[in-house]
Parts: C-alpha cells; sequence; structure tokens
C-alpha cells in the first residue's frame, strides 16, 4: 500500500432523479373541499388559466405602485395646502392632467359648522317642563 496517497472514502452513487408528473386522482384529499370533490381540468387549460391570473396580479401590482407613488407625491404636496381653495385648485389640476384620476369624483363639501348640541336638548327639555 502506498503512504503518499490519503485513503479515499467509498462514495456512495445516488441513482438520478426521475421527475415524473404527479398524478391527482378526482378522490384525492388535496382536491376535496369539504364533502365535494373538485373536478380536475385539463392540464393546459389549467396552466393557461395559472398563467392569465398571474398576468392579472403582476399587472395589479403595477398599477398599485404607480398609484402608490402618485398619492404619496399628492399627499406630500397637501400637507403643504393652507385653504380650502388650494385644495379645490389641486383637485382640479388632478382631475385635469392626471389620466388615473380622470374617472374619480371627488366630493368636496365645507365642514360642518359645530353647532351648541347640548344647549338645544336642554333648550327642549325647559320647553316640555
Amino acid at each position: 500500500m502506498d503512504r503518499s496517497e490519503p485513503p479515499t472514502k467509498k462514495r456512495r452513487t445516488e441513482a438520478p432523479i426521475q421527475e415524473q408528473p404527479i398524478q391527482l386522482k378526482e378522490d384525492d384529499p388535496i382536491l376535496s373541499k369539504g364533502e365535494e370533490p373538485i373536478p380536475l381540468k385539463d392540464e393546459e387549460e389549467g396552466l393557461e388559466e395559472l398563467f392569465l391570473l398571474l398576468m392579472r396580479i403582476h399587472k395589479l401590482t403595477c398599477r398599485n405602485q404607480e398609484l402608490k407613488q402618485i398619492l404619496d407625491e399628492t399627499l406630500a404636496e397637501t400637507s403643504k395646502l393652507r385653504t380650502h381653495l388650494d385644495y379645490l385648485r389641486v383637485v382640479h389640476y388632478l382631475k385635469a392632467e392626471n389620466p388615473m384620476f380622470k374617472p374619480i369624483s371627488i366630493l368636496i363639501s365645507p365642514l360642518p359648522v359645530p353647532r351648541p348640541y347640548p344647549v338645544r336638548i336642554l333648550a327642549k327639555e325647559r320647553m316640555s317642563w
């Protein structure tokens, strides 16, 4: 035995992994909701449906990111506003310039004037005496 080479460990040879499509049966518990089994769809139809769903989620996410950025910028600008007239001008600008805000109707009503509500109750109570 030659001492110059270290002894090598015997390596196990692992069998190559063979990927096979998962076969689900109609009565598989994964496919059942409560008592009723969910019918299996054609594989191509299922993949197409998944692709369309992922594309829809992607589009909504992109829109939400853009909308979030616009709203953040708008909030930053509106925090600088001092008067109700400034606010009206900003809303008009958003509707006129930004296509995302065109279909949105924003109701603007003046703040209600605080009324002496408890005094009214007392006045009514006095009248009923």
